[in-house]
C-alpha cells in the first residue's frame, strides 16, 4: 500500500515507470524476435560444429584406410609380377609392413579356387553384430585379390591395420564432452545410408544422432548428443541476455528517475513555495533559473505573480493599517464624546438640582406675596423681596456657570 501511495503522490516515479515500461515492451519484443532468429542460427551452428568434429575424426580414419588401399593395390601389382617367386612375394609383404607404420601386418594366402572379385575391408565385430560396438583398439583387415596372367584369382593379399579407437574417442570427447560416441556395424541400430545428423528419441529424451560412414565400408562412426546440451550455449546466451536486459532496465529506471527528478526539482520547489504562500506566507520568495523550457517559464510566471501578489498585499496592509489608525482615532473621539456627554448630563443634572431649590423658594415667596400681600407687614414684604433677589442671583450664577461650561466644550 505504501508503494501505491508513493506512486500516487510522486509524478516522477510514475513517469519513470511509464518510460521503463515502454522501453521494456520494446526490449521484450526485440529480444523475442532476436532470440527466435538466433535460436535457429545457434542450433544449426552447433549441429554443424559437432558434425565437423565427427567428420574430422572420420577423415582421420578414412585417410588411413585410403593409404592402406593404395598401398595394397601397389603391393598387389608388384606381387603379380613375381608370382613365380614365393620368396620374393614374402619379401614384398615384409617391406610393406616395414615401410608403413600404420600397417600391423601384411601377408598373402592362397585363394583356394575362390574368385574374389573386389577388394574389401573385414572386421569380425563390425561385420556381424546388430548393435553398436564400444570404441577400443581394433584390427581391421583389408583384402585385395591378386590375379594371374589369365585373370584368375590366385592369391589374396591381406593387410591388417591396427586403429587406436580410444585415442580418436578422446579427441572427440575433448571437444564434445556431453556426447556418446561408438562404432556402428553393418546391422547397427543407428546405421544410416548417408552421413549426416537427425533428431532421435532415446529413452524418451531428445537427442541428435550424428552418423559418419567410412569410405568403402559398411561401418560408421555414431555420436549421440542430448539436444539440451547442444543448446546449452544458446540457453546461457538467453539467460545472459535476460539478466543483462533486467540490469539495463533497472539502470534505465534509475537513470530515468535521476533525470526526471533533476528536471522536475524546480516544480517540487515551486510546489513547496506555493504551499507556503497558501499558508499566508505571501512574502515567500520563489527562485528562478535560466531554463528556457516550460518549467522555466512557469517558474518565472509564478515569481512575477508572487511579486505582484506581495506588492498588492503590502499595499492592502498599508491601507488596512491607515484605516485601523483612523478607526482608533474615531473610536477615541467617540469615547471622548460619550465622556463629554456623560459629563454634560451630570453637570446639567447637578445644575438642575441646584436650580430647583431657589426656584422653589422664589415660587413660595411669590405665592405668599400674591396671596397674603394685604396681611404682610412691610418688614415681611422686604424680607420676601430680599429672599427673591437672593434666589434670583443664585439662579443667575448657576446659569452663568452653565454658559461658561458650554463655551468650554
Amino acid at each position: 500500500m505504501n508503494v501505491f501511495r508513493y506512486l500516487r503522490s510522486s509524478f516522477s516515479a510514475r513517469l519513470s515507470l511509464w518510460v521503463t515500461g515502454f522501453v521494456t515492451a520494446i526490449f521484450v519484443v526485440a529480444l523475442t524476435l532476436l532470440f527466435r532468429f538466433s535460436l535457429a542460427v545457434v542450433k544449426d551452428e552447433s549441429l554443424e560444429q559437432n558434425m565437423q568434429v565427427l567428420e574430422h575424426a572420420a577423415l582421420r580414419v578414412d585417410r588411413i584406410l585410403h593409404q592402406t588401399e593404395v598401398t595394397a593395390a601397389t603391393a598387389s601389382w608388384m606381387i603379380r609380377q613375381h608370382l613365380a617367386q614365393p620368396t620374393m612375394v614374402q619379401s614384398l609383404c615384409h617391406e610393406v609392413t616395414q615401410a608403413n607404420l600404420w600397417i600391423d601386418s601384411c601377408y598373402v594366402v592362397p585363394a583356394k579356387g575362390k574368385n574374389i572379385e573386389t577388394a574389401r575391408w573385414h572386421e569380425p565385430l563390425l561385420d556381424t553384430v546388430s548393435d553398436s560396438v564400444a570404441l577400443r583398439t581394433m584390427v581391421m583387415t583389408y583384402t585385395q585379390p591378386v590375379v594371374d596372367g589369365e585373370g584368375r584369382t590366385c592369391l589374396t593379399l591381406a593387410v591388417e591395420v591396427r586403429i587406436d579407437w580410444p585415442e580418436i574417442h578422446s579427441e572427440i570427447m575433448a571437444q564434445i564432452p556431453y556426447g556418446q560416441c561408438f562404432l556402428q556395424g553393418v546391422s547397427g541400430l543407428y546405421r544410416q545410408e548417408t552421413s549426416g545428423y537427425r533428431p532421435q528419441k532415446v529413452d524418451a529424451r531428445d537427442f541428435y544422432q550424428y552418423y559418419r560412414k567410412f569410405r568403402n565400408t559398411e561401418w560408421g562412426l555414431v555420436m549421440l548428443c542430448p539436444e539440451r546440451d547442444i543448446m546449452a550455449d544458446y540457453s546461457r546466451l538467453q539467460t545472459t541476455g535476460i539478466v543483462v536486459m533486467v540490469i539495463v532496465l533497472l539502470l534505465l529506471l534509475l537513470l530515468c528517475r535521476l533525470v526526471i527528478d533533476r528536471n522536475l526539482k524546480p516544480l517540487d520547489l515551486l510546489s513547496a513555495k506555493v504551499r507556503r504562500i497558501s499558508q499566508n506566507h505571501f512574502d515567500e520568495p520563489i527562485p528562478t533559473n535560466n531554463r528556457q523550457d516550460e518549467i522555466g517559464a512557469l517558474q518565472r510566471s509564478f515569481s512575477t505573480m508572487q511579486q505582484s501578489l506581495a506588492s498588492h498585499l503590502s499595499e492592502m496592509h498599508q491601507k488596512t493599517e491607515t484605516l485601523q489608525e483612523r478607526n482608533q482615532a474615531l473610536q477615541a473621539a467617540y469615547d471622548r464624546g460619550r465622556e463629554d456627554e456623560r459629563t454634560k448630563t451630570a453637570f446639567l443634572s447637578r445644575i438642575s438640582e441646584e436650580l430647583m431649590q431657589p426656584v422653589n423658594e422664589i415660587n413660595a415667596a411669590t405665592e405668599r406675596l400674591s396671596v397674603d400681600y394685604q396681611g404682610l407687614t412691610k418688614a415681611e414684604m422686604c424680607a420676601l423681596q430680599q429672599q427673591i433677589n437672593i434666589q434670583s442671583e443664585t439662579i443667575t450664577n448657576l446659569i452663568d456657570q452653565t454658559l461658561i461650561k458650554s463655551r468650554e466644550k
